[in-house]
């Protein structure tokens, strides 16, 4: 029988079992994503990072569950918030609307009037609980995860067009096209294209028009399960370059036994949805927006 929960604000202590959590979690989602060491310590040294709004849910000594939020002030005086929803370990999804209705609480005493969030197929208790709790969701959609699995072989296109960048000489090349992805400024780009480097990718090729990088996609292993990988980022100009770029990738995550890849269409780079349909991925998750406001 499980025992009463007790709910705590955040404590330096918590990290370890709040990296546990979400690594538990989400292992078995399409794409898993939780905060590992680097992420969590980066929340916590933001400006906006605020004990009270990360919320843990404890049995006895046992941490079962956590929720997470952030408040500011926009332009006009009004305090808006972010809320991630929780993260539960099975067994003790009771926990779930206790650790929200106490983060709704904790957000409305910092004077917030507006509360957005967003929500996934890959989590449907999370799309319930949110109409529950009295967000509304919208913009189904606005963002659609493709897989391909390698058993299925390689993609029926030639990958000719497309070939690996050498990071020593092409980091800067490629971060001006990754600005289109992250919108970021190159700078920022190119630190975090050579981070991955030293981190470690599977693919980082780019397709050229005469000297030119005209389109680039750069994959690598997902950190909570690393037999799924993903496109980090990809930018094309046009189908006839993502073809060769999107064989390329597909062919190298086959050599390092992946098992499959993810595809993340979102903004403009939906526009190419027919493109991943016609090479064979398969559409897998859909995200939607969700937000409250509070009285």
């Amino acid at each position: 029988m499980v025992g009463p929960t007790t709910i705590k604000p955040y404590e330096p202590s918590f990290d370890a079992d709040h990296i546990r959590i979400g690594y538990e979690v989400s292992r078995n989602w399409v794409w898993p994503y939780a905060y590992d060491d680097l992420s969590l310590t980066r929340l916590h040294e933001s400006p906006a990072f605020d004990p009270a709004l990360h919320l843990y849910a404890f049995v006895g000594d046992e941490m079962v569950g956590c929720i997470t939020s952030s408040a500011a002030e926009d332009g006009g005086g009004t305090i808006s918030a972010w809320l991630d929803f929780p993260r539960v370990l099975p067994g003790h999804e009771d926990v779930r609307r206790e650790l929200t209705d106490r983060a709704l609480g904790a957000l409305a005493s910092r004077g917030v009037r507006r509360i957005e969030g967003r929500v996934t197929t890959m989590c449907p208790d999370d799309i319930q609980l949110a109409e529950d709790v009295g967000f509304t969701v919208s913009d189904w959609g606005y963002k659609v995860y493709y897989t391909y699995e390698m058993g299925w072989g390689p993609v029926d296109a030639s990958s000719e067009a497309a070939a690996e960048i050498d990071p020593a000489t092409d980091l800067d090349a490629c971060a001006e096209l990754a600005t289109h992805w992250y919108g970021r400024p190159v700078a920022w780009c190119r630190d975090w294209l050579a981070a991955w480097h030293a981190e470690g990718i599977i693919a980082h090729a780019a397709v050229r028009d005469g000297a030119d990088f005209v389109a680039s996609g750069m994959v690598a292993p997902n950190d909570v399960r690393p037999s799924t990988a993903a496109l980090y980022y990809v930018y094309s100009p046009s189908d006839e370059h993502l073809v060769p770029l999107l064989a390329h990738v597909v062919s190298r995550c086959i050599a390092h036994g992946i098992h499959n890849l993810i595809a993340d269409l979102v903004n403009e780079h939906q526009g190419f949805e027919s493109v991943y349909q016609r090479l064979g991925f398969v559409k897998v998750a859909d995200w939607a927006r969700c937000e409250r406001v509070l009285a």
